[in-house]
Order: C-alpha cells, then sequence, then structure tokens
C-alpha cells in the first residue's frame, strides 16, 4: 500500500513539473506573440512610387504613379491624402504638394526648373497617419536632374579615398568555438562598389586562411570559426590596401544561418552553438520566430549536450511573400540572433503588349493581362534609353524596402529575369544590412500609439458671431463651384461648425452661408473658417546625403560622350500635335473622388437601356426583386461575410439603406456615369465598388448662389493634370534614344478579360521599351519590362 503511495505521488510530481513546464513554455510563447501583435497592431501602410523614368533633364517634369498597401491585409488601402515632397541632397525641401488618393493609387507630377543644378534628388512620399510610428515609414525616391549647362554628373565613380570594409556576421553575432558566417561589403561613401573584387582572411601574421570573391555590388560572405587568434578581412583596390578586423567572438550565444532559396519551396535554418552557452542557457526556454509584421509562427528550440546543432526545414508556403524576420528568444524575452529572408512571390502576371494600328500621329497599343480589373502604369521609353535605374521595382517598394532602413539597391537586377543565383545575390544584400529596421528591444519596451490622425480630406472648422442667439438652430452651408461640393454642417452650442473629408483642389473658392433653421433662413454675418489638417510636416525628414569624406561628383568623360536631348522649354500639349479627339468630354471627370473610376459619358450610343443594367455590365450582380433591388460586387472579401455592396451615389447624395429608387431609373435621365466595381470603401459595412450617377437635370439649387462669404484656400489636394511631354526639337536624335520619353500612361485597368489599350504618340522609333507595374483589386504586384516593335 505504502509502495502504491509513492508512485502515485511520484506521478503526480512528474505531472505536476510537466504541466508547469507546458505552461511556462506556453506563456513564454504568449509573451513573445504578444510583443509582435502589440507592437504592429495600429495599421501601417507601404507606399511604392513608379516614374515614367529617373533621369531628366531640369526643364522637365518628374510623372508618378503611387501604389498603396495595407501591411496587415497587403491589399490596397484607402488612404486619401499622401504628401509628396522634393529634396535636394543636401536635404534642403524643394517643393512639397497633398496629393489625393483612391482605391490605394494617386498619381500626379513634379515640376523641375531651369535653375535646378546637376545631380541628385529625392522624392519622399509620406502620411501623416506614419508619424506615428519610431521608425521611418515613409518612401524616398532617388532621381538624377541634368542641367545641360553642367553637364552630366558620375556619381557612380568610385571615391577611392572612402571606401571600407563593413562586416555583418550572419545573425548579428559571431560566436566563439563554432563554425559563423560573416557577410562582407565593399563600398565608397557613395555606396559605390569597384567590380571583380577579391577579399582573403588573414591572420596577425599575413597568412591568407581563405580567400573568397565579392560580387559586381560589393557582397560576399565567408565562414569561419573564431578563436582567440586576431583576424582580419583584406581586399586589394588599385594602389590602395583594405583592411577590416574581425569583431571579437562571444562566448556565449547562438550562431544562426537561414538560406530561403537552395531548396524549392523550403527555408533551411541551421542554429549552431557552443558548450559553455549550453550550461548558461540550459535553465532557459529558447524560441525561433519567423515573422512579418504582427503574423507569426513560434518554434520551440532545446538543445542537448551531445547535439549543439540543429536544422529546421520550414515550407515557404507556411511564410508571408516578401521579407520575414527571424529571431532566437529565449523566455525572458532576450534576443539572440536575428535575421532578414525573402520569400519570392508564387504568383506571376505575364504581359503582351502589342501595336494595334497607326491612328494619324498615335500609335494604338493593345495588351493582355493575366489579371482582370487590375490598376497599372505605363512608362513607354526609347528602345536603349539611360533614363532609368535598376532600383525602381514595386516588387521591391511593397515586400522589402518597407522592412529596410533604406531602399535596396539594384532591384530590378535580382528581381527581374529571376533565377537562383539572383536570389543568392539578394540574400547577401539582406545578409549586409548593417541595422534591422525593427529593433526587439525597442519593440518589447511599449508599441506606438496613434497621436496623429489618419486623415482623410480636407477639414475646415470656424465660430460664427457670437452674438448670435440660438447657434444650434443655425447650420454653416458651403458650396464649391469648382469641386461640385454642396454641403452642411451644424453648429454647436459654443458656436462652432467644422467640415471634414472635403476634397477641394488647389486655389479654390469655397462660399459659405449661415442658415438659419426651420426654414434656412440666410443670416447676413462674416465667416472666417481655418484649414486644420494641410500643412502636415513629417517628423523624419530626409536630412540630405552625408557627404563626410565625399569628394563632390563632376561630369567626367565618361559621361562626356552621351548626348543630350534639345528641349524648347516649352510643353506640347496633345491636342496641338494629335488630331481632336472625338470623344464626348466628360464634365465630372476632375472632381477627385471619381478621379480613379471609369467614367462614361451618356448620349444616344448608350442611352437605350436601364441604369440597373449598365450597372450589371460593369462588373455587378443586381438582384431585381421588385420592391427590394439588391446589388452586390463579384468578389468576396471573406467567405465569412455576406457579398459585399457598392456604395452608390445620385447626383452627389448618397443613397443610404436601399437601392429601390434604381429600380425605374432609365438611362435617357442620365448625364454621366462613373463606376468601379472593386473600389476600396472606407467602411464597416461591407462595402466594396462605387457607382455614381449624375442626372441631366441638376439638383435644384446646387448652382444657385445665395450671398455667401467668399473663403480662397490656395493649397489643398493638387490636380494630378494630364501627361504632357516636353517640347522636344528633335526626337530623331542619340539625345532624345538617351534621355527622352514617348509615352506616361498611369491610370490603365484592365477588363473583366484581362485586356487592355493605350496610345502614344508616334515619334517615328522602330522599338520602344515599356515598363509596366501594378496590383490586383487583392493586393498582387506585378513589374514586367517588355520590347514592343512599333513599325
Amino acid at each position: 500500500m505504502k509502495q502504491t503511495k509513492s508512485v502515485f505521488l511520484l506521478v503526480v510530481i512528474f505531472l505536476s513539473q510537466y504541466t508547469f513546464s507546458q505552461q511556462t513554455t506556453d506563456d513564454a510563447k504568449s509573451k513573445i506573440a504578444a510583443v509582435l501583435d502589440n507592437y504592429f497592431d495600429l495599421e501601417r501602410e507601404a507606399i511604392h512610387l513608379h516614374l515614367d523614368k529617373t533621369t531628366f533633364i531640369n526643364n522637365e517634369s518628374v510623372w508618378y504613379k503611387g501604389y498603396i498597401i495595407n501591411r496587415k491585409t497587403n491589399k490596397p488601402y484607402f488612404t486619401t491624402n499622401v504628401f509628396v515632397t522634393l529634396y535636394n541632397d543636401s536635404g534642403k525641401q524643394l517643393s512639397e504638394k497633398l496629393v489625393y488618393a483612391t482605391n490605394g493609387t494617386f498619381s500626379g507630377k513634379i515640376e523641375l526648373g531651369p535653375n535646378l543644378d546637376s545631380g541628385n534628388y529625392y522624392i519622399q512620399v509620406y502620411t501623416n497617419w506614419m508619424n506615428n510610428f519610431s521608425e521611418n515609414e515613409s518612401t524616398i525616391t532617388k532621381v538624377r536632374v541634368i542641367n545641360p549647362e553642367q553637364g552630366i554628373i558620375n556619381d557612380k565613380k568610385i571615391i577611392k579615398e572612402s571606401l571600407g570594409i563593413y562586416l555583418n556576421p550572419e545573425g548579428n553575432s559571431l560566436i566563439s568555438g563554432v563554425s559563423n558566417t560573416i557577410g562582407v561589403q565593399v563600398k565608397d561613401c557613395r555606396k559605390n562598389a569597384p567590380e571583380n573584387l577579391e577579399a582573403t582572411v588573414q591572420n596577425s601574421k599575413g597568412e591568407i586562411l581563405k580567400a573568397f570573391k565579392l560580387n559586381r555590388f560589393g557582397f560576399g560572405k565567408f565562414d569561419i570559426t573564431p578563436s582567440s587568434e586576431k583576424l582580419k578581412v583584406v581586399v586589394n583596390y588599385n594602389d590602395k590596401i583594405l583592411e577590416k578586423d574581425l569583431p571579437n567572438a562571444e562566448l556565449i550565444g547562438i550562431a544562426l544561418e537561414a538560406n530561403s532559396f537552395s531548396i524549392e519551396g523550403k527555408t533551411a535554418i541551421k542554429l549552431k552553438t557552443n558548450p559553455s552557452s549550453y550550461n548558461a542557457l540550459s535553465s532557459k526556454k529558447l524560441y525561433l520566430i519567423i515573422h512579418q509584421d504582427q503574423n507569426s509562427t513560434i518554434y520551440s528550440l532545446e538543445f542537448k549536450p551531445n547535439e549543439l546543432e540543429q536544422t529546421l526545414i520550414v515550407n515557404n508556403s507556411d511564410l508571408k511573400e516578401g521579407i520575414n524576420t527571424i529571431r532566437i528568444i529565449d523566455n525572458d524575452l532576450k534576443q539572440w540572433a536575428e535575421r532578414l529572408i525573402y520569400i519570392n512571390p508564387m504568383t506571376k502576371n505575364n504581359f503582351t503588349i502589342v501595336k494595334n494600328k497607326r491612328n494619324n500621329d498615335k500609335i494604338v497599343l493593345v495588351g493582355y493581362s493575366e489579371t482582370q480589373n487590375s490598376t497599372m502604369s505605363i512608362s513607354v521609353l526609347p528602345e536603349d534609353t539611360k533614363a532609368i535605374d535598376e532600383n525602381n521595382s514595386i516588387i521591391a517598394g511593397i515586400t522589402i524596402n518597407p522592412y529596410l532602413n533604406s531602399s535596396l539597391q539594384n532591384a530590378n537586377y535580382y528581381l527581374n529575369e529571376q533565377s537562383r543565383l539572383k536570389f543568392y545575390e539578394l540574400d547577401l544584400a539582406l545578409l549586409n544590412q548593417e541595422k534591422m529596421k525593427y529593433s526587439w528591444d525597442l519593440m518589447k519596451i511599449g508599441s506606438p500609439v496613434s497621436n496623429y490622425s489618419f486623415d482623410m480630406g480636407i477639414n475646415l472648422k470656424g465660430t460664427i458671431d457670437s452674438s448670435i442667439k440660438d447657434k444650434t438652430k443655425h447650420k454653416v452651408k458651403l458650396i464649391t463651384y469648382k469641386d461640385f461640393i454642396s454641403t452642411t454642417a451644424d453648429v454647436s452650442e459654443k458656436g462652432e461648425y467644422q467640415f471634414e473629408h472635403l476634397l477641394l483642389t488647389d486655389s479654390t473658392q469655397v462660399n459659405l452661408s449661415l442658415q438659419k433653421l426651420p426654414d434656412f433662413e440666410e443670416v447676413k454675418t462674416k465667416l472666417t473658417p481655418q484649414v486644420l489638417n494641410r500643412k502636415r510636416p513629417f517628423n523624419k525628414p530626409f536630412t540630405g546625403v552625408d557627404k563626410e569624406h565625399c569628394i563632390e561628383p563632376t561630369a567626367t568623360e565618361d559621361f562626356s560622350n552621351f548626348d543630350l536631348p534639345t528641349i524648347e522649354g516649352k510643353i506640347i500639349k496633345l491636342d496641338e500635335v494629335v488630331v481632336k479627339n472625338n470623344k464626348p468630354k466628360l464634365t465630372y471627370e476632375k472632381v477627385l473622388s471619381n478621379t480613379m473610376l471609369r467614367g462614361y459619358k451618356i448620349d444616344d450610343s448608350n442611352n437605350h437601356s436601364s441604369v440597373l443594367n449598365f450597372i450589371e455590365q460593369n462588373g455587378f450582380v443586381v438582384d431585381r426583386t421588385p420592391g427590394n433591388i439588391n446589388i452586390t460586387s463579384r468578389g468576396k472579401a471573406s467567405l465569412n461575410l455576406p457579398d459585399p455592396t457598392p456604395v452608390v451615389y445620385i447626383d452627389d447624395r448618397q443613397l443610404l439603406f436601399h437601392f429601390d429608387e434604381l429600380e425605374y431609373m432609365q438611362m435617357i435621365t442620365v448625364d454621366e456615369i462613373y463606376i468601379d466595381a472593386h473600389a476600396i470603401v472606407a467602411s464597416m459595412n461591407n462595402n466594396q465598388g462605387i457607382i455614381k450617377i449624375y442626372t441631366k437635370k441638376l439638383k435644384t439649387g446646387y448652382f444657385s448662389k445665395p450671398n455667401p462669404n467668399a473663403f480662397f484656400i490656395k493649397d489643398a489636394f493638387t490636380d494630378a493634370g494630364s501627361f504632357k511631354n516636353a517640347d522636344y526639337q528633335n526626337t530623331q536624335t542619340k539625345g532624345f534614344d538617351n534621355f527622352g520619353i514617348i509615352g506616361w500612361l498611369p491610370k490603365i485597368t484592365s477588363d473583366e478579360s484581362g485586356n487592355f489599350q493605350f496610345e502614344v504618340i508616334d515619334y517615328n522609333k522602330s522599338k520602344c521599351r515599356t515598363i509596366i507595374e501594378g496590383m490586383t483589386p487583392d493586393g498582387k504586384l506585378y513589374h514586367q519590362e517588355k520590347t514592343v516593335e512599333l513599325k
């Protein structure tokens, strides 16, 4: 009996210890996951700029298309207020514009000027919401400007005096007694690297222990088991010898190696430690975390005295596409190693573009995309252009750059015409990141707080005359004839009124009037509101390029043979060089909320049906149950939600509760319709898609002028404008072929079958180079470059 009790007691003790151990493990995992969940709880935007080109003559304009995704969902985001700024390389701001974004995209231009010097300039794009984060979540894109009087600046010339070796142990630490991988980078003060370098690892006697080559971008790596012996990396460049001592090895730690490209669809992670570390860490629980923002997978680790090396194979399909971070963390939340890896997106989108016909002075091109209803931007350049660099890729801009302290250089080299060798080289670039953007030590201290607002539109605020009685029985009416806005705001007991989410453009006159309820009788008074949210400075502005030990670049012989295009300094309006467009002009297309919707002018050619039929033909499903009209979008955001419904407006009045008003509405009564079945709607009501109907009979009183106060707003949303090419004196020159542009199409959308069409001016070129970037409604990204026959 006593023996039975003893056995029972041992079992209870064992189970109690096991349960306690299991609970401790689960608690630690939960704490690690909570750090990630809390730190990335606030939505973060990722923005990419597609430019028409990256090298400009100083009296040209920079044309751009921006793409925005929500990093939590990896889908287009409903951001509206985007700031686009231009800086010189000293960090001086040269221009600032507020740009309207819709459906996760925006477009516009930056006007340069004849006074700009040759050199590099930087476009920084940000939102006010990004001010909430300690990391710099803005996008910075470099462009090169050429002043013809000064020549082309050769900023690729190696500044030999500033060359240095930078060592980056994999996992961010060098562990004694085990094999470690050390990344090597050679670069000058402008981040340029000589090609075909060879590096050696030498001891204090100068004996060569290892030799290895660096790639064309100055990256390389080698394996070594550190000991007490002092070692250094040596590189010879011309007559200059570069040396860098290896960092001291740490006695306690874990060496980390990762490889996401050698095994198809797999990531191999190797962990190594030494006996001293095993003894020091034996009382701790260790975890391997792979995460992208808050999305994480956590594995328990356990070393044994005779098993101080572990290899974990992970399916890439279980990881998020793009950059993932690997961390080794213990149960006290101390980090022991960290590493970035890249998971290549599995889905591809192939394009076909061919010449369709020549129409007077234009060439019509037709294309086919494997994805339907995709928004895209297309740059059309001479075949042998030198006006584009290797850094401007939407794939890198959205899936890589948001996780780095500075944009990935040579992104197109790694991501175009992909191969295992190029993914190896991309991994070298990630291995040699000198500092991680997201610090675990900072993440576990606290989480971002939303002290800065997520702005949507322009907000106006004012106060009526304090002598007016019964203030709440008044309304302030606002009308702008330029932007087709008519709305009212309530007046508080303090006499305050506020208009929110207004889509106003630059240089707009706002007409205000005070109306007394219930008869809306106008009250003669002065109204002077203030614009609340137009000026939103960024708390991490571009501060300039570090020029310490850097010789200012000058024009050199390497670039002296590059002919430049000659520009008159004027701008060609397309209707001056092409036949007149006979398509009916749209009245409401410049209303900001309509800019990314498909607009249709309703005339005798398309007014013989019902409005519901038209809606059905443009991507929506219509249920015509009498007295209960229902419209839904064809795409579902979630299997757990009903089919999403669109937001519908008639003459800017939203249909809030039902769509029955459309049941008998005929197209003959409609002037224009703007529609997009995949438009993003900032709503908690499961909305997707926008339909805006403008009737031929204007709303009563819409343009009737009371006796308003006139309030002029100089700076609001900038007009995106329509692309107009520079006035090249001669397009049959080497200068035009080097740096000219044939066309820029920022607002192309493929139809339900994946087809699209666009046209460019015929500059008598046999071929052109097209650069296509875009995004599907569900956030899939694509970048492709094609050479297209034009003859």
